[in-house]
């Protein structure tokens, strides 16, 4: 595709003082190479005005911006925009001929549930036949090949590139997770949603968003976009769950486990070795090896999505014959001494209080002597609003806690620690910041029936302190010192 040719497909106004043809989009100048259109965009943490030159100098021919700069100089096309983001996921999706016209895409949005609800999706519509991609939290998947993702939520550039990989591939589908951050940074701005999920809305991100209401407004652009040939599916349980669709023009379809919806759960049992419950309506019982009250919310999303393919219940039940769960998702580890390590990625105040209830539910009909024992941290330089949030649903759901450290990054471990202790409602717990010995400590403590509930890092495989990055694994520990359980 040459370069005025994009100009004119994608009716963006400018005059190119010379064509060329493209042979790449990029907007990290160390990834640019001859022939390319490189993004200059104000960044969160940078500012690309400053690698113009340089992605001149490896090869690019045209430059777009919205910055107020000083262009007569620039020996290439320089394109000024009023949104260069806009602009980027314009030309991406072009460029790479408008691959979510070509295929079903699906995203999910909402603070909790999001990965577990793409990666149940993923494995309904596989085993019906229909080869489906991911783009997510822990990786970005097209076929055998993995990738380990960076954000959520790629930019536009990747999620075009990847999504134009996939028809290539003959996929018919795409789930993705659809961050907040992403819609209001214009990452998916274009792309045409076959459905979007609503899963909940809790207090996350607001070091970004500043309050709840910009936190739910950005949610709700990715509705707000869909056409009437679209499906939206929201939880009726959240209290931003009918919000969500005031202004869509999408198929409405609803789930919940309180409120009367088209997809209500009835009847929900749930243990150490998974869970169970019927749909109203539907003469029909959904069983898992998956357990915790807040995965009957994640089953009934991605039933609801996948039902309006025509996925049958008996295929959906096969599919969770040999679901195991999402790595880091409340994954059980039996230990010698008749007690479970649970480990976790709820880093949200909410999701930490489901995971703990859900926790003590089990305990209760497993055992009504066991006891919970919640271990869990807080990031820093992150929202800092749910860190007393979190002390005050610690001490109040669990029998015992240990504070401890997360991902400091640049902030003190007990400085962080200091403001979870600000929300303790009790005194039943104890400070260690060393994340190895607190998981060794609720390990020797555990009797049989207890659950040791490990919260904050899931699939993470380090921790990041002053900047610097060292492997660190909730499961290896619980492996390391599981001796300990006697």
């Amino acid at each position: 595709m040459n370069y005025s040719e994009l100009l004119n497909i994608t009716n963006v106004r400018g005059n190119p003082q010379f064509d060329f043809f493209i042979e790449g989009l990029a907007y990290d100048s160390r990834k640019v190479k001859e022939n390319y259109i490189f993004f200059a965009l104000k960044g969160l943490k940078d500012d690309g005005s400053k690698y113009i030159k340089s992605a001149i100098d490896s090869g690019a021919k045209a430059i777009v911006t919205d910055m107020d700069l000083d262009l007569n100089e620039i020996p290439a096309n320089v394109l000024s925009v009023k949104d260069a983001r806009k602009t980027m996921a314009l030309f991406a999706n072009v460029y790479n001929e408008l691959p979510s016209e070509k295929l079903k895409l699906i995203g999910v949005t909402g603070t909790n549930g999001k990965t577990t609800t793409t990666y149940l999706i993923k494995i309904f519509l596989e085993n019906s036949g229909y080869k489906t991609g991911l783009l997510g939290t822990i990786d970005y998947q097209i076929g055998d090949v993995k990738v380990e993702s960076k954000l959520t939520t790629p930019e536009s550039v990747e999620i075009c590139s990847m999504l134009g990989e996939m028809v290539k591939q003959g996929y018919q589908y795409c789930v993705m997770e659809v961050s907040s951050i992403a819609l209001v940074m214009k990452r998916v701005y274009s792309l045409n949603f076959n459905t979007a999920i609503f899963t909940n809305l809790t207090s996350e991100h607001l070091d970004f968003h500043h309050n709840m209401k910009n936190y739910f407004e950005a949610k709700k652009i990715l509705f707000d976009g869909l056409s009437d040939n679209s499906f939206a599916i929201t939880n009726l349980d959240d209290i931003y769950g009918e919000k969500i669709l005031a202004d869509t023009k999408a198929k409405k379809i609803t789930y919940a486990l309180n409120n009367d919806a088209d997809f209500k759960a009835e009847n929900p049992n749930f243990d150490l070795k998974g869970l169970s419950f019927d749909i109203k309506g539907k003469d029909v019982k959904i069983n898992s090896n998956i357990t915790g009250k807040f995965n009957i919310y994640n089953m009934l999303a991605s039933i609801a999505c996948v039902r309006n393919f025509d996925i049958g219940y008996d295929s959906i039940n096969n599919s969770l014959e040999n679901f195991e769960g999402v790595n880091g998702r409340f994954n059980k580890i039996e230990l010698p001494n008749g007690a479970y390590a649970v480990v976790d990625y709820s880093h949200t105040s909410d999701s930490l209080k489901n995971a703990i209830e859900s926790a003590r539910e089990i305990v209760n009909n497993e055992n009504k002597n066991g006891k919970v024992i919640t271990i869990f941290g807080c990031g820093g330089n992150k929202d800092v609003t749910k860190r007393p949030v979190m002390g005050k649903f610690a001490t109040e759901l669990s029998d015992y806690s240990i504070i401890t450290s997360d991902n400091p990054r640049f902030e003190k471990p007990l400085d962080i620690i200091r403001e979870i202790r600000k929300g303790a409602v009790n005194k039943n717990y104890e400070i260690d910041e060393n994340r190895e010995t607190a998981i060794e400590k609720g390990i020797r403590m555990s009797k049989a029936g207890d659950i040791i509930l490990i919260c904050g890092k899931g699939h993470e495989t380090y921790q990041e302190i002053n900047g610097v990055r060292s492997h660190f694994d909730d499961k290896e520990m619980v492996q390391k010192y599981s001796y300990l359980a006697k």
